[in-house]
């Protein structure tokens, strides 16, 4: 891995859990952590999957392992930034991962209905289904700008101030 993701990856990482390696705690709200953990995971997810085909993704593990825990990564923190948006609004939380972010319909609209299959493509790929992982790889990697206007729509509903 290229020292820059590396330390991209460890920024975001510890950002997400109030951490920072140089000044300690960062006194930031879960919703901002997530919001900049999904904008990091997203710029490493591209990086890491640039010139990756299905060929490479099948021969080296690294990569298959990267790209197969970023997508995790990805739609897990969808799920937890869903879930601050219901929290918000003071309703509560489904049971499962896709009606978790269904339940945002109100909220952030129409774009709830394309990511929320991602859902789908997590559990393939966690339990290492490795026949379709690589098409999800495809998958999730085309959805990118659908995940990039969940973010923005959330980050908006998510900082305007309560009525």
């Amino acid at each position: 891995m290229a020292p820059d993701l590396e330390i991209l990856y460890e920024v975001s990482h510890r950002l997400l859990h109030g951490l920072s390696g140089l000044t300690g705690r960062i006194s930031v709200d879960r919703s901002t952590r997530l919001l900049a953990f999904m904008d990091e995971t997203i710029i490493y997810f591209l990086a890491r999957s640039e010139n990756v085909d299905r060929d490479l993704y099948f021969a080296d593990r690294d990569i298959r392992s990267i790209l197969d825990k970023t997508i995790n990564d990805i739609i897990l923190c969808l799920v937890d930034i869903s879930e601050e948006c219901l929290k918000k609004a003071k309703r509560n939380i489904p049971d499962t991962y896709r009606d978790t972010i269904l339940a945002c319909h109100e909220f952030l609209g129409e774009i709830v209905l394309k990511v929320a299959p991602l859902v789908r493509h997590r559990n393939e790929t966690i339990h290492q289904y490795l026949k379709v992982n690589w098409q999800n790889i495809v998958t999730v990697k085309s959805k990118v700008p659908s995940i990039k206007e969940f973010v923005e729509t959330a980050r908006v509903v998510l900082t305007e101030e309560p009525n």
